[in-house]
């Protein structure tokens, strides 16, 4: 069976996106291709392992493009997967390319990108203009990108949006760095709006939670709260995504300038992803107008979401798409 190799990094500072989507792609392609996953950071490896897959660990103090370089000698003709922001050096991804059967980069820009089949942008919101510095035009046939392609963790593909018990539930990703809910729950308190605010294993400040009331609510991290909400205020993210498939409105708030970008063409592509931008810009009358609005969608917003492209195959596709390359 043929090695895949998948480079992918998560913590509290970087998030967990990147590995959940590689956890749900490593899920799909396991029964074709011996995966072996290439970590930093210890967490990362911990959570690959309790999904009983292999895991390599870099040291600390060791530098990623060496260990790569070894572990492809190591495993000729493997396929790799990388999924990290790094921006390589010149020349490492024409040298790895040459011992490795195939090469997909995942959202990454860096240096002979061309160098790589593939280059995906697992999302619906790719701006091709962040390219033109890195991948000359005459190799934008390696991008693969659109609602087609959005990866889905498994979990939102094995749950069926159910009966709306709750108005509003607020998710800001797996470890919230920045404190975004911290500034939501600030601008929804006294405004005698219910919500509930979810929070993750990961979270960065759950030793300083705020203070519920009878409007606003903490509660551990559960699908079943999104399955089950009306509208969905989120951090612009995979989540985005999971909602809308799920056909829910979101309402989103970036945690940075590069991902305020990013939600506002999503929401340009979507009716059903309200665009609130950067989340320190934020202030209570968009917040309340925003809320508003989604609680009782348009036509418009319930025709999107019930005929949303994002049919929960872009692991699949990815899948077959690695097939025809590899075999």
């Amino acid at each position: 069976m043929i090695t895949c190799i998948i480079r992918v990094d998560a913590s509290s500072e970087i998030g967990y996106g990147h590995l959940m989507r590689c956890l749900a792609l490593g899920e799909q392609l396991r029964s074709s291709f011996d995966i072996l996953f290439l970590v930093r950071h210890k967490n990362t490896a911990t959570k690959i392992r309790k999904q009983e897959f292999r895991v390599y660990e870099i040291a600390s103090d060791v530098d990623d493009e060496s260990v790569m370089i070894s572990l492809s000698s190591k495993y000729p003709n493997a396929v790799w997967i990388i999924d990290i922001k790094k921006q390589f050096s010149k020349g490492f991804l024409p040298e790895l390319k040459r011992h490795a059967n195939l090469l997909l980069l995942i959202e990454n820009l860096s240096y002979d990108m061309e160098a790589a089949d593939g280059v995906l942008f697992p999302a619906a919101h790719l701006d091709e203009k962040i390219l033109d510095p890195w991948l000359d035009k005459k190799h934008r046939y390696r991008v693969l990108s659109g609602w087609d392609w959005i990866i889905l963790r498994e979990e939102f593909l094995n749950i069926r949006s159910t009966s709306k018990d709750f108005p509003i539930v607020v998710t800001t990703g797996g470890s919230d760095p920045d404190g975004v809910l911290f500034k939501l729950w600030d601008l929804l308190k006294d405004q005698k709006i219910q919500a509930i605010f979810l929070v993750g294993e990961s979270f960065s400040f759950t030793d300083c939670l705020p203070n519920e009331d009878q409007y606003l609510k903490v509660e551990d991290y559960n699908i079943q709260y999104l399955a089950k909400a009306q509208t969905i205020i989120s951090t612009f993210g995979s989540t985005i995504t999971e909602c809308l498939y799920l056909k829910k409105p979101v309402i989103s708030v970036a945690h940075s300038m590069e991902n305020a970008y990013g939600s506002s063409l999503l929401s340009r592509r979507s009716p059903a992803c309200f665009d609130l931008g950067y989340f320190k810009d934020l202030d209570q009358e968009r917040l309340i107008k925003a809320i508003n609005t989604y609680q009782e969608p348009s036509e418009e917003i319930l025709n999107w979401l019930n005929k949303s492209p994002i049919d929960g195959k872009g692991a699949e596709r990815v899948k077959q798409w690695l097939i025809e390359k590899t075999f």
